[in-house]
C-alpha cells in the first residue's frame, strides 16, 4: 500500500528481520497476533463498506481462479483466501495476514499477461503463508508506539479518492498494519516471497518467467514516481529480475512462440472493463500519462471500439501541456523530487497554467489537443451516440476557445444523456458559451 505515500522520510525503517521462520504448525498465535487479526477483519469489512474494493463478477472469478491456483489449496490457521481488486490507479499490491490479497487496478492495468498476475499474487500469498506480517508486527511493536505511527500520518500527504480513503481506514483501524504496509518487509522476507512465489507459479503450471517479467513491467516509470516502495524501487527490481531469472529451471515450462504472442491480448481482453475504470481513476487523480498508456493498450487491442477511442481521446485532452512520455532528464532523481514538490504546492490547474507559459508546454498542448480531437471524432464516426465523446469534445473545444463548437457538442451530450449527473453544470456552460459568443 506504500505507493500511496509521498514521503515516509520521517518514519524510521526497522532493521531487517532474521528469517528463522517456523513452519506453520510451529507458529503459535499470541495475544498481539490475535489483536492484529481482529483489526484486519474489521479492516476488510470497512474496505467493502466504504466502496474501496472494485467488484465485477468476471474479475472476481478470474482473480480467485489464478490466486487459488498458486495457493494450491494450502490450509492455514486463521487464513481464508480472498483475492480482491482495490480502486487505486497506483501500481501496487499487498497482503493481509488473514489471507486477503489486494491488487490495485493500476497494477492490473500495467501487467502484460496472466503469468505476471500469477507471479504477483504468489508473492503476496507467500507473505501470508510464511507469517511475515505477524513477525514484522511483533518486531515493530517492540520499537514504536502506536501513537507515534499515527502522528506521522500528517507527513505522508496521501492523495484523495478511494485509495486515499483506504489509507485513512488502515490508519484508523490498524496503525501497525499501516506502518508495515508503508515500511514494507525486510529484504530477506521480500526475497523469500519472490523465490517461494516463483516455485508456486511453476508448480501451478504458469510460465515461471512471469515473475521476472512482472518486475520488468514494474520498471516502467510512467509517472516519474518519487515513492521508494517495494514495487517502485528500481535498483531492487533489477536485482530481483536477476535472481529470479537465474533461478528458473532449465526444464521449466516455457511459453511457446504462439502463447507468447497471444498471452498479452488474452489477458487484456479480460481486463478491458477494469482498465477503463482504472483510466477514470487515473485521470481523476492526475495520473494522465498512465491514462494515456493504458488507453493506448486498449485501442491497440480493439481499434474500432468507440469506447476505447473515447478513453484515449479523453486521456490526451486531460494530459494538457504535458508530454505523454517522460524524458530521461525528467526521470532523474533531482527532477522527480522537484516534480513531487510542485505537485504538493500547486493544483493541477496551476501546474497547467505554468506549463502553458513555456514553449515546451505550448507545443505539447498543441500536439495533445490535435490528437484528442482526431480521436474524439473517430470515436463518434464509429458510434455517434457515444454521449461522453460529445462531452469530451465539447470540453476540448471550450479549452481551445471554439465556443460555438463547444456549445454544439455539449447540446448533443445533453440530448443523448438527459439524466446525466452533470446535466445542470453542462447547461450552464452552454448558456455562458452562447452569451459570450454574442
Amino acid at each position: 500500500m506504500s505507493a500511496r505515500v509521498r514521503s515516509v522520510a520521517s518514519v524510521p525503517k526497522p532493521p531487517p528481520l532474521t528469517l528463522a521462520q517456523p513452519d506453520d504448525e510451529k507458529f503459535v498465535f499470541g495475544k498481539v497476533d490475535q489483536d492484529l487479526l481482529s483489526e484486519i477483519k474489521l479492516l476488510d469489512e470497512r474496505f467493502e463498506k466504504e466502496g474501496a474494493v472494485y467488484h465485477e463478477p468476471t474479475l472476481d472469478a478470474y482473480l480467485s481462479r489464478v490466486g487459488t491456483a498458486v495457493v494450491a489449496h494450502r490450509k492455514l490457521e486463521n487464513v481464508e483466501w480472498k483475492f480482491r481488486a482495490l480502486r487505486d490507479p497506483v501500481p501496487n499490491a499487498f497482503a493481509m495476514p488473514n489471507g486477503s490479497i489486494y491488487i490495485n487496478t493500476g497494477l492490473l492495468a500495467l501487467l502484460d499477461d496472466e503469468n505476471q498476475l500469477a507471479a504477483v499474487l504468489a508473492h503476496e500469498v507467500t507473505h501470508v503463508t510464511e507469517r511475515h506480517t505477524y513477525l514484522q508486527n511483533r518486531s515493530l511493536r517492540k520499537k514504536v508506539l502506536a501513537i507515534n505511527i499515527i502522528n506521522t500520518i500528517g507527513n505522508w500527504n496521501p492523495v484523495g479518492g478511494p485509495a486515499g480513503m483506504a489509507i485513512s481506514l488502515i490508519a484508523t483501524v490498524s496503525p501497525f498494519m499501516l506502518a508495515i504496509s508503508v515500511l514494507g518487509y525486510s529484504r530477506e522476507q521480500e526475497k523469500e516471497a519472490d523465490m517461494q512465489g516463483l516455485k508456486a507459479t511453476t508448480a501451478a503450471g504458469f510460465a515461471p518467467e512471469g515473475m521476472p517479467n512482472s518486475f520488468k513491467t514494474l520498471q516502467r516509470d510512467i509517472e516519474g514516481e518519487q515513492f521508494n516502495s517495494f514495487y517502485s524501487d528500481h535498483p531492487k527490481l533489477q536485482e530481483r529480475i536477476n535472481y529470479t531469472t537465474s533461478s528458473i529451471s532449465a526444464d521449466a515450462k516455457k511459453l511457446s512462440a504462439e502463447e507468447a504472442k497471444t498471452a498479452p491480448s488474452d489477458y487484456l481482453a479480460l481486463m478491458e472493463a477494469v482498465d477503463r475504470h482504472d483510466i477514470d481513476l487515473a485521470i481523476n487523480e492526475g495520473r494522465f500519462r498512465s491514462a494515456v498508456y493504458v488507453s493506448q493498450k486498449l485501442v491497440d487491442l480493439h481499434p474500432e471500439s468507440s469506447e476505447n477511442l473515447f478513453y484515449l481521446a479523453e486521456s490526451y485532452r486531460t494530459l494538457g501541456p504535458r508530454n505523454a512520455e517522460l524524458t530521461d532528464k525528467q526521470l532523474t532523481t533531482g527532477a522527480k523530487k522537484k516534480a513531487a514538490k510542485t505537485r504538493e504546492k500547486r493544483t493541477l490547474e496551476e501546474q497547467d497554467a505554468e506549463l502553458l507559459k513555456t514553449p515546451a508546454g505550448q507545443e505539447a498542448w498543441k500536439a495533445n489537443s490535435a490528437k484528442s480531437e482526431t480521436l474524439f471524432i473517430r470515436a463518434l464516426e464509429i458510434d455517434r451516440f457515444n454521449a461522453r465523446a460529445h462531452r469530451g469534445l465539447g470540453m476540448l473545444y471550450e479549452k481551445l476557445n471554439r465556443k460555438q463548437d463547444a456549445a454544439s457538442e455539449y447540446a448533443k451530450y445533453l440530448e443523448l444523456a438527459p439524466g446525466a449527473i452533470d446535466n445542470e453544470r453542462i447547461r450552464r456552460r452552454i448558456s455562458v458559451l452562447r452569451e459570450s459568443n454574442n
